[in-house]
């Protein structure tokens, strides 16, 4: 490590202990989803390069060693806090945001999961789970 092993956790503390509330949580999303712009105030907070680094950040370690499994599953970037609260970023389109101790083995709100799962598949945001084109829709498109 070529940090102070002291000064890394004490500055990991304090960036574990900040107080937001899941409506914030909402907001960051829905920030990231909309490129860097937040959706209340309108105002560009986050570069599009930094934003689009961000979820993929999000997207391949945002939930501990179960990344891969959201990624799957859920098919969305997605970052769980060791408080129980999960934001999710569909890109495009909004963000979801839950808070719900407690927490799997792996760090991550057992119901949040579950709640994202069931919005992801209900309303069709999992990047993998592509359905095959309607052969009568495909032929009409190409003419």
């Amino acid at each position: 490590m070529y940090f102070d092993p002291e000064a890394a956790t004490d500055v990991y503390t304090r960036q574990c202990s900040l107080e937001v509330t899941v409506h914030d949580l909402a907001v960051m999303g829905a920030t990231l989803a909309n490129g860097g712009v937040n959706p209340q105030s309108k105002d560009r907070v986050i570069a599009p390069g930094v934003c689009r680094r961000v979820l993929a950040v999000m997207a391949t370690a945002g939930l501990y060693e179960l990344s891969g499994d959201w990624l799957y599953e859920i098919g969305v970037p997605g970052k769980s806090g060791v408080s129980g609260g999960i934001v999710t970023v569909s890109p495009g389109k909004g963000g979801v945001a839950t808070f719900s101790p407690p927490l799997d083995p792996a760090g991550n709100s057992v119901r949040g999961q579950l709640v994202t799962k069931y919005l992801s598949e209900r309303i069709g945001l999992n990047l993998f789970a592509s359905e095959p084109r309607e052969a009568q829709n495909f032929e009409s498109e190409r003419r």
